[in-house]
């Protein structure tokens, strides 16, 4: 009898295929260049979302074309109970590694597949499907976030399936754009296969995936692994010659570590163990979709908590530029200014941006005497070196350009007086600078020239022989204060210049000279 009903299933395949020899089709390599739709979390996955139901109609549920199976598979897996099949999904994370068996050891155990003794806690062939006969037809559906570490970008990564009977797997990036890397529909004749394919990845980060597996009867087996570095990729029957072990070639099998349900990184629900799927066709839109209030169907087209700026709170909306964060609070998911202090961007560098309990930012000022750019802070002010001084923060007059003494203040000259300007012998041959002869009608006694001597313009005071008569305020310009130089120096200064030139004429022009 149970030969009898193993060969009732098999029948449609027999009408509907031809049993010459194995067709395999090796996908072209793949190179994904779009975005990835997060970052890679700091912390470990949990696994794939793994949904499985139990077919009445294999030929019918599992369509055994490259064209219709992966279509077939879903359209399967969303179908609600009916009459014909009353039997509904079962959805749960995946928390072994993805070495899957019913471990039957009839035959050549071909249900083992490539790592025997591999998965810790499991069987020698692997860890167990949602069911575990041989008799049992059933589909199952595995999705979730495959974290692409920068070890996986710019070299071909080789991901490997050991199947019986059937599978496809899928990436997607941030644009929803689909990467096909396997498609190995069921075919007569030979139900268990090895095939492998290439992708390189541009960027690191979390990508959505789906692995799609068909199971008719007898050994039941899903293996996934891979393999970074140079490798030839091949599809091929298990048993056809070269036969080629996966485990023997340095692939390594996939763990939950590897997976995540959220594009956070953090489980969808809190219990580890529970996760929903969704209609891929809901994916990253508004609204719950068939998922419970407070979640969205998300890029991986997994029900997800609401608890990006995106999809926040118990309405799943967008938040706006005002409260762009998306934070909890309470118990729920709510819309805030920040979600942590470095959310806060601080006005200046007196001040310290602080995210409080509500989620909204505040800016307090940093301790007095904390370093700023030009000095330090006082009061959430940032203040010169000197700031409060008697001097005001200006320069002391002992300084280089605080007074008397200085090239541009008046300087000393052998004979003890003070020039304007410093110079030397002047154009006309006389001894000293041009301004350098005994004090003038600017600066005291008379002198041989207008401008000689200890002048008020020098910076020196006539009775004290370029003692600065301003005390500890600066001189600026020709004379005292602290606003911008007076003009009435500056014309005494061109007349005693005309008045030198004139001479100077005069002098050419007697008889002798």
């Amino acid at each position: 009898m149970l030969l009898l009903r193993r060969f009732l299933v098999l029948l449609p395949f027999v009408l509907v295929m031809n049993s010459g020899p194995a067709s395999a089709e090796l996908l072209p390599s793949v190179v994904v260049t779009g975005d990835p739709v997060a970052p890679s979390p700091a912390q470990p996955g949990t696994g794939l979302c793994s949904t499985s139901r139990i077919s009445t109609n294999p030929s019918t549920d599992f369509p055994q074309s490259n064209a219709t199976f992966m279509g077939g598979i879903n359209a399967f897996l969303e179908a609600p109970p009916d009459a014909a099949n009353p039997n509904a999904r079962m959805t749960s994370v995946l928390r072994t590694w993805l070495d899957l068996s019913n471990n039957n050891t009839s035959g050549l155990k071909l249900s083992h597949g490539d790592f025997e003794n591999a998965a810790p806690g499991c069987q020698s062939g692997g860890c167990d499907f949602f069911v575990n006969d041989a008799t049992t037809s059933f589909g199952t559906r595995l999705r979730g976030y495959l974290n692409v570490t920068p070890d996986m970008v710019g070299l071909p990564v080789h991901f490997g399936f050991y199947a019986d009977d059937a599978v496809a797997f899928t990436l997607y990036d941030r644009s929803s754009r689909i990467y096909l890397v396997i498609n190995r529909p069921l075919q007569l004749g030979y139900p268990t296969w090895r095939t492998t394919n290439s992708v390189t990845f541009v960027k690191p980060g979390l990508y959505p995936i789906e692995v799609l597996y068909a199971e008719v009867s007898e050994h039941a087996a899903l293996e996934m692994s891979f393999f970074k570095g140079t490798f030839s990729d091949f599809e091929r029957p298990a048993n056809q010659a070269p036969v080629i072990k996966l485990s023997d070639e340095g692939f390594a099998l996939v763990t939950p570590a590897m997976f995540y349900q959220s594009e956070t990184g953090h489980p969808s629900f809190p219990d580890l163990n529970t996760c929903a799927q969704c209609n891929r066709q809901y994916a990253n839109t508004a609204g719950s979709n068939g998922c419970d209030p407070g979640y969205y169907c998300n890029g991986a087209a997994l029900c997800d908590v609401c608890n990006t700026a995106v999809f926040c709170g118990a309405s799943c909306s967008p938040c706006g530029a005002a409260t762009p964060h998306c934070v909890a609070r309470s118990g729920d998911y709510v819309c805030a200014e920040c979600g942590q202090d470095s959310d806060c961007a601080a006005p200046d560098a007196c001040h310290v941006g602080v995210c409080d309990a509500t989620g909204a930012c505040s800016f307090p000022s940093v301790p007095d005497g904390t370093s700023c750019p030009g000095g330090a802070c006082q009061a959430g002010v940032c203040m010169p070196p000197d700031a409060g001084s008697a001097d005001a923060g200006n320069p002391d007059a002992s300084t280089p350009d605080g007074g008397g003494g200085i090239p541009d203040g008046g300087g000393e000259v052998p004979d003890g007086s003070v020039t304007l300007d410093g110079g030397g012998a002047g154009p006309d041959g006389g001894t000293g600078a041009p301004d350098a002869s005994t004090p003038g009608s600017d600066g005291g006694a008379p002198g041989g020239a207008p401008d000689a001597g200890l002048g008020a313009d020098a910076g020196a005071d006539p009775g004290t022989g370029g003692e600065n008569p301003c005390g500890d305020e600066r001189p600026v310009g020709c004379g005292c204060g602290a606003g911008f130089p007076s003009l009435a120096p500056l014309s005494l200064l061109g007349l005693a210049l005309l008045a030198r030139r004139v001479r100077r004429t005069r002098v050419r022009h007697v008889p002798g000279n």
